[in-house]
């Protein structure tokens, strides 16, 4: 894996939003479908309430029969998206399934996403709250909700099919009188806002910009920024938030100083536990920013009990550590342990090497690279 999905002009913060090209192959209707469709089984099953959302002409449909997978058939996201056209009476004029977290239901997604986002960590920083993924998949003309603005920042992918999203710099567009309805992010607990009273045809004409990917392209806006989408045609896009704690943040994001080598000092940990207020503790706090702010899942497979003897990097997912009472602490993908301190001079010369490249385990090393390979970081060879 070696692209990224981190357009480097985002590191600008006065930039407010841009259409951009992103590189990473690995990133694929396939595999957001497939993260989709576990997002729906965890929902069916009743383990979580947040998971996803199906509308149609505007009402929720809580049949899981009718969400994706709710046969027990194997179905494209086109396959599905026209037997719920032609299972509504009358005209299916909007129809939209939206599952978000996806990167908590699907390990291969997860990695893909640690890998794709890792240039956050040197060109952008981190934000304030969590980064979490989102499907959307359907046609309408408007998203369910109407006009509104959230605390995160967005990087919206197009997959396949057409988008449009219209955006308002700031509030002047909005009638007086109109009734605004404030409301929480249930998962990220940041503000939200909605302008349900007002039709987007009433207001179009005001909008700051327009923009318009094309399938393989994606949109970036940053939070705080009222916007809208439509469908011009049936879409499936993939959003990627980062939440940054309300509209209006005079600090949404943090530098993170780590090196070539992955280290991350004590003070800095703690300075990022009392910026973003999600850990308690320095390992906790390490391991979630080497899953560049999600909340991921664990692998699928049970943890290798042979050490191997050399090991091949397969990602660009950040490796990061930092001292720990005579110790190390070390972290990827979401996850984190202690080691020994003699295993420190391996351990940053893998953390800097390029992906690809084949590393000789050396001895007292050999749980760190077994655990490794557990954690998708690298290839036993």
């Amino acid at each position: 894996m070696r692209g990224t999905l981190i357009n480097p002009a985002i590191s600008d913060r006065n930039l407010h939003w841009m259409v951009c090209d992103w590189d990473l192959a690995e990133l694929d209707q396939h595999l957001v479908w497939q993260a989709g469709l576990a997002a729906a089984r965890v929902r069916a099953s009743g383990e979580s309430t947040d998971a996803l959302k199906l509308l149609v002409n505007g009402s929720f449909v809580a049949d899981p029969a009718a969400w994706p997978g709710g046969t027990g058939a194997t179905e494209s996201p086109w396959e599905w998206l026209d037997r719920t056209v032609r299972s509504v009476p009358g005209e299916a004029d909007a129809v939209l399934y939206y599952a978000r977290g996806l990167q908590e239901y699907h390990r291969g997604l997860f990695d893909v996403l640690v890998g794709g986002l890792a240039p956050l960590l040197t060109t952008v920083g981190l934000p304030r709250g969590y980064i979490e993924s989102e499907l959307f998949l359907g046609r309408y003309s408007a998203t369910p909700g109407g006009i509104h603005r959230e605390g995160c920042t967005n990087l919206h992918m197009v997959l396949q099919g057409k988008k449009v999203m219209h955006l308002w710099i700031t509030g002047d567009f909005i009638p007086e009188g109109t009734d605004v309805r404030a409301d929480t992010d249930p998962l990220g607990n940041v503000e939200e806002e909605y302008l349900p009273d007002l039709a987007v045809a009433d207001v179009e004409h005001l909008t700051t910009t327009t923009l318009r990917p094309g399938a393989g392209q994606a949109m970036f806006w940053r939070s705080g920024i009222w916007h809208v989408g439509d469908t011009p045609e049936p879409s499936l896009s993939f959003n990627v938030a980062m939440y940054t704690g309300s509209f209006d943040n005079p600090r949404p994001w943090i530098d993170v100083p780590v090196g070539t080598d992955g280290r991350l000092p004590g003070e800095w940990l703690a300075e990022y536990r009392e910026f973003a207020g999600l850990a308690k503790t320095d390992a906790e706090a390490l391991a979630l920013v080497s899953a560049l702010g999600m909340r991921g899942i664990a692998p699928r497979d049970a943890e290798p009990q042979q050490a191997p003897a050399a090991i091949r990097r397969r990602t660009p997912a950040p490796l990061l550590w930092t001292h720990d009472d005579g110790a190390l602490l070390v972290a990827t993908h979401g996850a984190v342990r202690r080691f020994p301190a003699e295993t420190l001079d391996w351990l940053a010369g893998l953390a800097g090497c390029p992906v690809g490249e084949t590393r000789q385990v050396p001895a007292g090393a050999g749980d760190l690279a077994r655990w490794l390979t557990w954690q998708s970081f690298a290839d036993a060879v």
